[in-house]
């Protein structure tokens, strides 16, 4: 879990219903988040990191994200990511069709990921709930200023009170910092 800590992400990219929910910021910007370490303290007074929570600045994603918690699950690494060029927009469907694959592990409940839950205003103002889970991908690009790759999967988890939807996908990724 020490790729997590004090980890900030920017994201390069983002599709999908659920991505237009919870990955755009109110002032257009590129996404970006910071994610800070959160402890227990055990019987012996030792700390023991427990989960992560997010920080925002203003405009860079819509509110829901500021203090959101997000646990980790899995002990199985990131696998079947890999050999993707570094980022550029023109490369954007070499990245989709590699996270959007079959031949990873995102799907698998033993891989290594971050779960949170980020609440969403529809268009209306009503209030949805997006699961969103966080995938870290070490080594995954060859070839510029950072090879790591955060992977960010979304599903909604209920829909805005009115609205008839089945579940929504999406996803985005970008370098940890």
């Amino acid at each position: 879990m020490d790729y997590w800590r004090d980890k900030t992400i920017k994201l390069n990219d983002s599709w999908g219903p659920g991505a237009a929910n919870v990955l755009r910021g109110p002032l257009g910007s590129a996404p970006e988040f910071s994610l800070r370490a959160r402890y227990l303290r055990g019987t012996q007074a030792a700390r023991q990191l427990a989960q992560f929570r997010v920080e925002i600045s203003s405009g860079y994603l819509s509110d829901g994200w500021q203090d959101a918690v997000f646990t980790p699950f899995g002990t199985v690494p990131v696998t079947g990511i890999a050999g993707l060029p570094p980022w550029d927009s023109s490369k954007a469907d070499v990245y989709h069709d590699l996270i959007i694959g079959p031949n990873h592990n995102l799907g698998d409940y033993k891989t290594e990921r971050l779960e949170g839950v980020i609440p969403f205003l529809d268009a209306s103002g009503a209030v949805g709930y997006d699961t969103v889970r966080l995938f870290y991908a070490s080594k995954a690009v060859q070839g510029g200023p950072n090879e790591d790759l955060v992977i960010l999967k979304i599903a909604t988890y209920a829909a805005a009170p009115g609205t008839v939807q089945v579940r929504q996908d999406g996803g985005g990724h970008g370098p940890p910092d």
